[in-house]
């Protein structure tokens, strides 16, 4: 993680590079650029299905020269996640054998 630690709106949290504070003061972006994303699942196991929305947030260091930009999930309570395609959890069973569906 690169930049100085500061607090994401929704909650979540990106740390320093290093645990060293950007020499700037800056945070890698002042607001950070976010779109939300809902996705369908269904367990492989109960059946259950759900939805949830994520906001994917994106982030660029302003004392990186090639301007990368990275991008984090997060998720409906303000928690930073992994992408949801690779974690997904049935909330009804626990089952890890869920799929991807098309929202409604």
């Amino acid at each position: 993680m690169r930049g100085e630690a500061f607090e994401l709106p929704y909650g979540g949290h990106r740390g320093g590079l290093n645990g060293i504070p950007d020499p700037t003061g800056e945070s890698m972006a002042a607001v950070p650029r976010s779109v939300p994303e809902t996705f369908a699942f269904a367990c492989g196991d109960c059946g259950h299905t759900w939805e949830a929305t994520f906001q994917l947030m994106f982030f660029t260091d302003p004392l990186d020269a090639s301007g990368l930009t990275t991008q984090e999930y997060v998720d409906e309570a303000g928690r930073a996640v992994r992408s949801p395609l690779a974690d997904a959890v049935c909330p009804r069973c626990g089952s890890r054998r869920v799929s991807l569906e098309r929202p409604e």
